[in-house]
């Protein structure tokens, strides 16, 4: 997060060690930045380890953890719009970038799915408020790159960074075909960590609560599996293939739907039902 602040308050000079080594990376939205990343992961920890909870019908640590997320999430929203003030009065340019086009645009997804998910926890919905604060946050760091775009550092733009199209293109494949791989480990890290045991007979065990989310209906599991396969290609061919920028956009979108869907295929609350997915 400092890292992150240091970069958007370009305080990062062009150049190996070019700027100083400490007050390069320390100032107001340095350390603002630092305060938000280590609330905003306090804050997902919390909602997620409360629907795990839930899960596994733990009423103390539903409670313990329900109490942790909301002061984390108040906490950090209160540090995101004191912030503003501090981008504000130390780096404009980025403050401009967040409260115009695109950038004002994630600051208002960030801030009514903030509301949102904070609603949830209180009304002890742990499993939607998963998404929703997954969504917040991820609003907070799409609004940070598209207000700090095109520039990276100082007098050096996005595209005056990047590697050759070949090189790009060469990573984003081998970043893709990587997640044939990855994507049947995540299923069976899954499966490993709600059941258990990998597919072999289990100790019999009180069975868990039903899942305050439901569960998939068998039959359709296919079918989603077969949407994500079809927005993984989707989001492939546009990625690697489209030059335009509201394609790669569509293209990014199709690759977060097919991890959406992919989860959903997997069916997390089957498996900790002990259901065969």
């Amino acid at each position: 997060g400092t890292c992150i602040g240091a970069i958007a308050s370009r305080r990062v000079p062009v150049g190996n060690a070019a700027g100083h080594l400490i007050s390069s990376w320390t100032g107001p939205t340095s350390i603002l930045i630092g305060v938000i990343a280590v609330l905003s992961a306090a804050y997902l920890a919390a909602v997620y380890m409360a629907a795990d909870a839930v899960r596994h019908d733990d009423a103390e640590l539903v409670g313990a953890f329900r109490t942790r997320a909301l002061i984390a999430g108040a906490l950090a929203g209160a540090a995101a719009i004191a912030g503003l003030a501090v981008i504000h009065a130390e780096a404009k340019p980025l403050y401009h970038g967040l409260t115009t086009g695109g950038g004002l645009v994630a600051v208002i997804v960030s801030v009514a799915a903030g509301v949102a998910a904070i609603g949830l926890v209180w009304f002890r919905r742990f499993e939607p408020a998963r998404y929703v604060a997954a969504l917040t946050v991820a609003a907070v760091v799409a609004g940070w790159g598209l207000a700090q775009q095109p520039v990276l550092l100082p007098h050096l733009t996005i595209a005056q960074a990047a590697a050759p199209y070949d090189t790009l293109v060469a990573v984003v494949v081998a970043v893709l075909a990587g997640g044939v791989i990855l994507f049947p480990s995540l299923a069976l890290l899954f499966r490993l960590f709600l059941t258990g045991h990998l597919g072999q007979s289990a100790p019999a065990a009180e069975p868990h609560p039903p899942h305050p989310g439901g569960s998939l209906p068998r039959g359709a599991r296919p079918s989603v599996a077969r949407l994500a396969l079809a927005a993984f290609l989707a989001g492939l061919i546009l990625v690697v293939f489209m030059d335009v920028e509201w394609g790669q956009l569509i293209g990014v979108a199709c690759l977060i739907a097919c991890v959406i869907l992919g989860f959903l295929a997997v069916d997390p609350p089957a498996l900790a039902s002990g259901e065969e997915p």
